[in-house]
């Protein structure tokens, strides 16, 4: 076969590549790798791209690729990154790095379990963080309220965040509220959820369209109040709850949203109810469709 030639079925030999025939992955367009990059973890950017070629390099600098940070598996990426000793001194580091790659463009931010609110103040700051952040997911429950205003006020066009119930006041939501007008998606990391609590996030953030209340305890009052209080709901997943609290009224009051998310947690050998069951679903028997699933992953995990 002569140099140049493709071999049979259109693929490149290696002939074509010793001849100049067949494109190398460093001479990628660099629009095209800034694409591809943009869908990478934090881990492979920082740790694995830049140190294949520097056309690589240089396409992972771009702001592009640096539009969403997920640092929520920290234990792994931690040791992806070589870090040793305080995780939290080792984030910052990391944090203001990567904050200064993408700056403007930086969309969302999902912090480890330990990030507090200097990080997130440091993360909407107007000269090296990123003001026009869309959202922040922040579980640490130990956050001081002054700070976590005082940072949430930098965030103007925030549009949802994901923080821990001791931040499910009236006066910090009213807060958030008044600083971020466009904010429409609220999740909660709450072990219990009761009417009160329903109603504060109600009265305070009555224009939201996506409500998240996951692996919680959560009463069929608190849900009714969810529904009829926020008129623009559109998304509520209560998922993963342990106590059975979907009756009648709830489905019923429901039925308005565009979707409705809800499971209990499969304990003692089977799923109580779900959200799949459709209209079939009776309270008093298990979930069959999330048994059936259940049951499915096992064998799967014995093959």
């Amino acid at each position: 076969m002569a140099t140049g030639e493709r071999a049979p079925g259109g693929k490149i030999s290696d002939a074509d590549v010793a001849g100049g025939g067949g494109r190398r992955w460093d001479d990628l367009n660099r629009d095209l790798l800034v694409a591809i990059f943009g869908r990478l973890g934090v881990a492979d950017l920082i740790a694995g791209v830049p140190f294949v070629c520097s056309s690589w390099r240089d396409a992972a600098r771009d702001p592009l690729c640096w539009r969403e940070l997920d640092f929520r598996e920290w234990e792994p990426l931690s040791r992806r990154l070589g870090a040793h000793g305080d995780d939290h001194a080792h984030f910052t580091g990391i944090l203001h790095s990567v904050i200064a790659r993408g700056h403007q463009l930086l969309k969302s931010i999902y912090f480890p379990f330990f990030a507090d609110d200097i990080d997130l103040l440091y993360g909407g700051g107007e000269e090296r963080g990123c003001p026009g952040l869309h959202y922040f997911s922040l579980p640490n429950p130990e956050m001081d309220e002054e700070m976590f205003r005082k940072a949430v006020g930098k965030l103007a066009f925030l549009r949802g965040m994901a923080v821990d119930e001791n931040l499910i006041r009236s006066e910090v939501l009213l807060h958030v509220n008044q600083c971020c007008a466009s904010l429409k998606e609220l999740s909660v990391f709450s072990e219990f959820v009761d009417e009160d609590m329903a109603s504060v996030i109600c009265k305070s953030l009555p224009s939201l369209r996506k409500l998240e209340i996951t692996e919680s305890v959560i009463s069929s009052q608190a849900i009714i109040t969810f529904i009829d209080g926020l008129k623009e709901l559109e998304h509520f997943d209560i998922s993963g709850y342990e106590n059975s609290a979907i009756t009648d009224v709830v489905l019923q009051k429901a039925s308005r949203l565009k979707v409705f998310i809800w499971n209990s947690r499969f304990e003692l050998g089977e799923f109580m109810d779900c959200s799949n069951c459709g209209e079939d679903w009776l309270l008093q028997r298990s979930c069959e469709c999330m048994l059936d699933r259940k049951v499915m992953e096992w064998l799967t995990e014995l093959s």
